[in-house]
């Protein structure tokens, strides 16, 4: 499986139209709980995306790693039973067994994954979010974005709920 941005001006509306669409998903999951984090005193919140800034982003560095060295049962288990990834130009994936099939098949077609620091990390009650706009694959010569939502465990680990990410 190849992943492709698209060369023509019909199916680059399509793809813009799909990318809007899953934003607009994410947005719809993940807006009520930003308008919330931000209505909580400043310095609350503020303590609260600093005590988990390092869990969020090491979680981010374990998948680049999980999926460069392709262990798929470690990447299976930072992925809730029941998750779902959107990914560019393909309709939204359920579930990890199927998240994980998907990205044995784009592993095996892409070299590694490069991912910079998150741009933004939002926390309120157990939901965090990510997003970014730093990371490559084939040398730098294919970006991509990402949005993340992942909810907090009973343990305090955190696990992907909605996994996005799109070409630039």
């Amino acid at each position: 499986m190849s992943i492709e941005q698209p060369t023509t001006s019909a199916s680059g509306r399509r793809w813009l139209t799909r990318t809007l669409v899953a934003s607009a998903a994410v947005v719809c999951l993940v807006g009520p709980g930003i308008a919330s984090a931000r209505s909580e005193a400043g310095t609350a919140a503020s303590d609260r995306v600093q005590a988990t800034y390092s869990d969020d982003v090491n979680l981010q560095k374990d998948w680049v790693e999980f999926f460069n060295g392709r262990k798929w049962d470690e990447l299976g288990g930072i992925y809730e039973e029941d998750a779902i990834a959107i990914p560019p130009n393909h309709e939204p994936i359920k579930g990890r067994a199927a998240i994980l099939e998907y990205w044995r098949g784009v592993r095996d077609g892409l070299d590694a994954v490069k991912c910079g620091e998150p741009a933004r990390i939002t926390v309120s009650g157990n939901l965090v979010s990510l997003a970014g706009d730093n990371c490559s694959a084939y040398g730098g010569r294919m970006g991509f974005t990402y949005s993340e939502l992942y909810e907090r465990q009973a343990d305090g680990s955190l696990r992907y709920r909605v996994d996005m990410f799109g070409l630039r």
